[in-house]
């Protein structure tokens, strides 16, 4: 007669499992991490090779020898030397968009024309000062995307402020096509600073035509764009920052 098999006999199973189960997830977690920090290398490295000769000067290999990677391994993260220099990119404009939250909150800026008026002229400045931007300007249609993209959830909600509050009357309240025209010219008064066929004093005149097309009216729209500028911390930059775009599972 055979005997009954017990629930016991698969109790030994269950927590054999279990703890597979535990040791992969821990294991899985560690090479995340790896994975994050080694592709935090790669953008520190490529944002100072870029910074320092541009993106058509800089070989992938440069990048993988600075970051200590392997030059195979640079093809886990980024697709190629454009790849990489967009999500660069991408990084320094959230950075941007946070560093001028942080001056409007530190200056106590509560009107929402005021804010936009802050925020685009540290961004021109930024553009202005920063050797990264000099191989931008010569790409401005891709540039363009990538601001208007990772600018985006600053700039529609900032506008959106500024809606509410009475202080900007956009046509059909179409705040997309608002938002793109705010970049647009932003890029391209820099644009022309940088390839010396405005001052850089301009800046004011850029930020205040701005204004002028959202429907603020003109002694204010003067008054924001001309007053004095707080000033801005340094740069912190969070490389380990994804657009949404750029993110897989």
């Amino acid at each position: 007669m055979k005997k009954k098999r017990t629930a016991l006999a698969e109790v030994p199973t269950v927590e054999i499992d279990s703890k597979m189960d535990s040791e992969e997830r821990v294991v899985g977690g560690r090479v995340k991490r790896r994975q994050k920090k080694t592709r935090i290398r790669l953008l520190k490295a490529g944002y100072g090779l870029i910074t320092e000769k541009g993106i058509d000067e800089t070989a992938i290999m440069e990048i993988t020898d600075a970051a200590d990677v392997g030059f195979g391994t640079f093809y886990n993260y980024f697709s190629s030397k454009d790849d990489i220099a967009m999500q660069i990119l991408d990084c320094v404009v959230h950075a941007l968009g946070e560093r001028s939250d942080a001056v409007n909150k530190a200056c106590n800026v509560d009107d929402p024309v005021l804010i936009i008026a802050n925020s685009v002229r540290l961004t021109a400045h930024a553009m202005m000062k920063d050797p990264m931007w000099k191989s931008w300007l010569k790409r401005t249609d891709l540039m363009v995307q990538r601001m208007r993209d990772v600018f985006r959830p600053f700039g529609i909600r900032d506008m959106q402020r500024a809606v509410d509050a009475g202080m900007y009357h956009i046509p059909n309240d179409n705040l997309e096509s608002a938002w793109s025209l705010h970049i647009w010219l932003l890029t391209g008064k820099i644009t022309d600073i940088a390839h010396g066929y405005c001052a850089p004093e301009s800046e004011m005149q850029m930020c205040e035509s701005i204004m002028r097309m959202m429907g603020v009216e003109q002694e204010k729209a003067h008054a924001v764009s001309v007053g004095p500028l707080p000033s801005a911390p340094p740069l912190k930059i969070d490389f380990s920052y994804i657009h949404e775009s750029d993110e897989t599972d």
